[in-house]
């Protein structure tokens, strides 16, 4: 019986890359449409430069997918994965331990990200992750998506919500559990557990948990 969780985010955290920009730019590739790819980074770029907030990024990215097969995404997911495992800097081999520490001592093992289901499921399955917090896309009836998400918002404030609500469902305690993050929009959700831990050691964050007296990894 579990009796506890560890958390932990999934990009640069657990892989090296940023698993949505990433997979976009095999979805484009795949698909040929470099141009939609170039408009969307120019776009983005302009964005971050004029302090659009995390969370209006996160939904303007979900809908470069509007009008797509959800199956057609899942599939895709795959075989970007496939592809991104035979790099052998891929994972962030101080993270992938802890979660396979956790593993043996039989706890819950949960990516929380903000990134969406079919591009994080095929990471989970790798490691042996059955539970997976991220960003819920919007479906029509027939399985297309709409380009909108629904809530929480697994990203910021919105990954402590999931972290708790999670707990709550499987009667366990935060305050027993691990969260795993390397960025300072991970905050709130390290906050909320008894064993924050930082990925990273020459970041913001890191600098954030020396003060907090974290660990850093």
């Amino acid at each position: 019986m579990h009796t506890s969780a560890a958390f932990f985010d999934v990009d640069e955290t657990l892989i090296t890359v940023k698993s949505m920009f990433d997979f976009y730019d095999f979805w484009c590739r795949e698909n040929n449409e470099y141009d939609k790819l170039q408009r969307y980074m120019t776009d983005f770029r302009s964005a971050v430069k004029n302090g659009t907030p995390r969370e209006q990024l996160n939904r303007e990215y979900y809908r470069q997918f509007a009008g797509v097969n959800y199956k057609d995404l899942e599939e895709a997911g795959k075989n970007w994965f496939r592809g991104k495992k035979l790099d052998s800097e891929l994972f962030i081999s101080s993270a992938v331990a802890a979660l396979k520490k956790h593993q043996a001592n039989n706890m819950f093992i949960v990516f929380i990200s903000g990134s969406m289901h079919p591009v994080l499921s095929p990471v989970a399955n790798y490691l042996g992750v059955t539970d997976i917090l991220c960003t819920p896309l919007e479906l029509t009836g027939e399985g297309i998506i709409t380009g909108e998400i629904g809530t929480p918002q697994t990203i910021g404030i919105g990954k402590k919500e999931a972290l708790i609500n999670f707990c709550s469902q499987k009667k366990i305690s935060a305050a027993d559990c691990y969260a795993y993050g390397d960025d300072l929009s991970d905050i709130p959700m390290l906050e909320s557990v008894g064993y924050p831990v930082c990925v990273g050691k020459y970041t913001e964050l890191a600098r954030h948990a020396i003060n907090q007296r974290w660990p850093v990894i």
